[in-house]
């Protein structure tokens, strides 16, 4: 088989190849943009419901104490860490 025989298989098969994986990636920035697409969809979506159905039951005085009990959590984490750092 000649040479340039070979190197044109070659080429065919180089333009081959660099086809398939630009098609494959096309057709995966694709899917990509149509999942991102409807995951925002989704997520819209459920932010939705759960604003509807988390609507405020508790009275102020109950809100104030579960804020208070954070705030001493929170508190306590912070000086259990400072105290084993030093």
């Amino acid at each position: 088989m000649p040479i340039e025989d070979l190197l044109l298989s070659g080429v065919n098969l180089m333009l081959l190849g660099m086809g398939i994986v630009f098609t494959f990636l096309l057709v995966l920035v694709f899917a990509m943009k149509g999942m991102s697409k409807l995951a925002m969809a989704v997520m819209e979506r459920q932010r939705i419901v759960d604003t509807h159905a988390n609507a405020p039951v508790v009275a102020g005085q109950e809100q104030a104490a579960m804020r208070g009990d954070l705030v001493a959590v929170i508190s306590a984490a912070i000086n259990q860490y400072r105290s084993i750092r030093h």
